[in-house]
């Protein structure tokens, strides 16, 4: 702003020049209206009113307001015109600059110097400023500047800023033998201004000398002094580096110790403190040395260089006397200050951050590694956070996250979408739904009443817990004269015509109305893996009334999820026909009558038990892995006679009609798919429910064939089953699926199936259902690529992921549908009419679950899996050869190791040799090594 005022000022001045000494703003009034028009295009301003007032003022305003570019074109338009406008009005004739000075100077009777410096002075000040006074106060001024110049001269030496005499003495220094003379700068007491003024010019030469050499001797005196209180030998410097320092320091110095190399003061320092770096400088050594500060919020040590600024002369002075060096002080008061100062920087870093991932709802844990890992790329060896380095974290800080935040706001999307579950089964809301729960023991008449009303029905659909019971009550309702079709995984029977439909409940249609449906075994709503399907249905099942059959433990979990959904629920209680009693005593193997049921909990078990009973009895077998035809066979076989007794696991308790008098437990516990635990008093009562067949038994009986087994089952009978709790767990179907990789934009299933398990939340008594088996199924289907509809069906198909056979099977199945080809069913030839050994057994099972599987796949994918026929006529021969074999009253059993057969009822996997070469000697009994699970 001076410099601008400066150059106007200048203009100014040189403008009156045209005006006969008048300002711009009086002058241009005598200028014509031609010229001003010729100012204003020479200006590059056209657009103006052409009379002479506005020229006029429009001139004045230019000048006034413009910057000195516009100020410097007018000068130059009027230098150029040459003209000189006259003031009408006379004036008194001024002195020019240099005659008022020349004048001035006169009076004041000054040498030639002092004129010619009084001219320099007042060359470029404005004439009518330029008075006798102010050029009397700056001769003053100019003769003390030459008083001092010329005593400086006198005396060898420079006045510095504070009027102390600045100059050069020669020291004499004896060390060690060695005697040399060095040049310092030494400085006289400071001499006051007026003393100096006033004084007489050789009174002060004298004083200054005489002072001079006063300071010469006391500082040859110090450094005398100084020598003779070295301590030999010194501490930290040799002879030599003594000498050389005294030698080498600069004439003038801000320090009062001789300076020492910086090489010498960094081994020193290094010497004290370990590596460093130091940097010299006139009053400081800057010393820079490792540190490390342990991170908030993470295990990691950040290292950082610390700067320690040590004052210089106070260092000098400990070395030169030997001190010892302590820098702990100076080092904890650094460190503390720089840490502080970080970690407030840091903090105020981490809020502003964190304001951006507010939506995250981060731990401090992952906000401060995100922010660590944004900041230290940048930061450079120090901890010194800088407003530049903080806006630039903060800039990758937000981009680091920015698709977690727009995933994040998908999800709130996708929770505001689905979070009231009900919602996502529109059709069953449109409807004014009755629910009913028939509720009471095995063997009361709940399911048949159930399947009255459905058959009363002009539509209807039976969900099932199991294909077997759907198969039933397909064929219960087509006896009956109802028109129906049968749904299930693997197999469908469907009618055009049909008024009813039987299926399992994984697979009820939701977008099917119908005016009743029957949903069975209603307390399955707690099963671990299959509890979604029960709630599914009951939530969403489009039917006007929906009756409910199960056990009372499910009565208050009923009237919950009524109570959730708005709709107006009946509960029938029915009462056991027939009584069912606990005999007191355990029952031997020889004692076991005809229409007798033996449970165990493994299909190992069921076999060893077979081929016990079948010394005595023929014996019918039913057990999970078995496919449904061959259980529906065995348990014909037994209901009409052909067998005595039955060996069943607890896959009877649901739903089969079987002619059974007493259950006797082998067990009182089972593996549950987690851990080996014991029965729980609803299993219990469900299994103990199928003895006593009502209209073929007057009573059912129940025991156990051992006294600690049974002594369980006593203790659990009566007592009340655990009531089933909220919340219940549920599963997205298709749409559901699509929904969320949609909003989510996630093409993997295993991401979107992580979404509702880890991340939905419900209104209402609901949460994810245990979803392992499909999870670990998405893995292997994102592996390929398949549209999302296509992942679904896949990893919701009847897979038995322990089986090598079938999951080497289904595999093979993704990769043909990746590649769109064909999928033919290859029969795998069979040795013989039944199988010889049970591991010959269970790979005939495995062979009709994996028939099962392509099945299931056929009818989502009739495209490419082709051979159908082939394989239910494969299904139905495995059948017969695994009936067969389950008719052979004994099976062996060979070592997993070796494959040499092993003693009749071995509990154990490995044979004595086995067991004797690759365990003998580890400490591990016969009864510890682990037991092989079977299915």
């Amino acid at each position: 702003m001076a410099k601008k005022n400066k150059k106007n000022s200048k203009i100014n001045q040189k403008i009156r020049k045209y005006f006969d000494d008048d300002p711009f703003d009086i002058g241009v009034a005598r200028v014509s209206t031609q010229t001003l028009s010729e100012l204003f295009s020479f200006l590059g301003i056209y657009d103006i009113d052409q009379s002479r007032d506005m020229l006029i003022k429009m001139a004045r305003m230019l000048w006034s307001e413009a910057d000195s570019h516009f100020r410097s074109d007018i000068l130059n338009f009027f230098t150029h015109e040459g003209k000189i406008y006259k003031s009408p009005v006379s004036k008194e004739p001024t002195l020019e600059r240099e005659d008022k000075i020349d004048a001035l100077i006169d009076e004041l009777h000054v040498s030639h110097e002092e004129a010619r410096l009084l001219r320099e002075a007042f060359m470029d000040v404005r004439s009518k400023k330029i008075t006798i006074e102010k050029m009397e106060s700056k001769l003053r001024h100019i003769r003390y500047n030459l008083k001092k110049e010329r005593v400086q001269k006198k005396v060898d030496g420079i006045f510095d800023i504070d009027d102390s005499l600045e100059f050069n003495a020669s020291l004499h220094y004896v060390l060690y033998g060695q005697s040399f003379h060095k040049i310092l700068t030494l400085n006289t007491k400071v001499y006051d201004y007026d003393y100096l003024q006033n004084s007489e010019e050789e009174l002060l030469v004298k004083e200054i000398n005489e002072e001079k050499e006063r300071v010469v001797a006391l500082k040859q005196k110090e450094i005398e002094n100084f020598i003779a209180n070295l301590s030999d030998p010194h501490l930290y410097l040799t002879q030599k580096e003594i000498v050389s320092s005294l030698r080498v320091t600069p004439p003038k110095t801000k320090v009062s110790y001789p300076l020492i190399k910086e090489s010498i003061l960094s081994s020193i320092i290094s010497g004290e403190l370990g590596d460093v770096e130091t940097e010299l400088h006139d009053e400081e050594l800057l010393i820079r040395l490792e540190q490390s500060l342990k991170l908030p919020h993470s295990d990691k040590n950040q290292p950082y260089v610390l700067e320690l600024h040590v004052e210089l002369n106070s260092l000098l002075e400990d070395i030169w006397k030997g001190n010892g060096l302590d820098f702990s002080d100076v080092i904890n008061d650094s460190k503390k200050e720089h840490e502080e100062q970080f970690l407030s920087d840091l903090n105020s870093l981490v809020k502003e951050c964190n304001s951006y991932a507010a939506l995250l709802h981060l731990t401090h844990a992952v906000l401060y590694s995100k922010v660590y890992e944004a900041l230290f790329d940048l930061l450079p060896s120090s901890l010194n956070i800088s407003p530049k380095i903080a806006r630039k974290t903060v800039k990758r800080f937000a981009h680091s996250i920015h698709d977690e935040i727009a995933k994040k706001q998908r999800y709130e999307l996708l929770a505001r979408t689905i979070r009231d579950f009900k919602n996502l089964f529109p059709l069953a809301r449109d409807m004014r739904r009755k629910l009913t729960l028939h509720i009471g023991p095995t063997n009361s008449g709940k399911t048949y009443q159930a399947m009255q009303k459905l058959k009363s029905a002009d539509t209807g659909y039976y969900l099932a817990p199991l294909r077997l019971l759907a198969l039933e009550g397909f064929e219960d309702l087509k006896e009956s004269g109802i028109e129906s079709s049968l749904i299930t995984g693997e197999e469908q029977i469907v009618s055009e015509d049909a008024s009813h439909i039987s299926s399992t409940i994984e697979m009820v249609n939701f977008d099917v109305d119908v005016d009743v449906c029957v949903i069975d075994e209603v307390q399955m709503l707690e099963d671990r893996d299959r509890g979604w399907a029960w709630a599914n249905a009951i939530i969403g099942a489009p039917a006007k009334e929906v009756i409910m059959t199960g056990s009372p433990n499910a009565k208050e979990a009923i009237v919950e999820l009524a109570k959730y959904l708005g709709e107006e629920l009946e509960i029938i209680e029915f009462e056991r026909k027939n009584p069912l009693t606990l005999l007191n005593s355990p029952v031997s193997e020889k004692d076991v009558e005809e229409g007798t049921a033996i449970i165990a909990f493994s299909r190992k078990d069921v076999l060893r038990l077979k081929q016990t009973f079948s010394k005595y009895f023929s014996v019918s077998v039913v057990y999970g892995n078995l496919s449904p035809e061959v259980r529906r066979e065995e348990a014909r076989r037994f209901r009409a006679g052909e067998t005595q007794i039955l060996v069943a696991t607890d896959a009877i308790a649901m739903g089969m009609n079987l002619p059974i008098k007493t259950i006797l437990f082998s067990k009182a516990e089972k593996f549950d798919g987690v851990n080996d635990r014991s029965l729980l008093p609803s299993e219990i009562h469900q299994i103990s429910g199928r003895a006593g067949r009502f209209g073929l038994h007057e009573e059912g009986y129940v025991g156990a064939l051992s006294g600690d087994v049974l002594s369980v089952i006593q203790k659990n009978f009566h007592k009340e089953a655990k009531k089933i709790t909220v919340p219940f767990k549920v599963m997205a179907n298709l749409d559901h699926i699509k929904l969320v990789g949609n909003i989510l934009e996630e093409k993997s299933l295993h991401e979107i199936l992580m979404f509702f398990v880890k991340n939905m939340e419900f209104d209402g008594p609901f949460m994810a259902t245990n979803l392992d088996d499909m999870l670990e199924t998405s893995i292997l289907v994102d592996s390929y690529d398949l549209d999302i509809a296509t992942k679904y069906h896949l990893a919701c198909a009847p897979l038995t992921l322990k089986s090598p056979y079938i999951v080497a099977a289904y595999e093979s199945y993704l990769a043909s549908l990746e590649k769109r080809m064909p999928i033919h069913y290859n029969i795998v030839p069979l040795v013989g009419s039944y199988a010889q050994t049970t591991d010959e057994l269970l790979r005939a099972e495995d062979m009709v679950k994996e028939i099962s599987l392509y099945l299931w796949l056929s009818y989502r994918f009739s495209d490419y899996f082709i051979d159908t026929n082939r394989a239910r006529a494969s299904r139905g021969i495995l059948n017969k050869f695994i009936e067969n074999s389950l008719q052979q009253s004994q099976l062996a059993t060979k070592c997993r190791m070796c494959n040499a057969p092993l003693p009749p009822n071995s509990p154990y996997g490995i044979c004595q040799a086995c067991f004797k070469k690759n365990y003998a000697g580890r400490g591990i009994s016969n009864k510890g090594y682990r037991k092989t699970r079977d299915r």
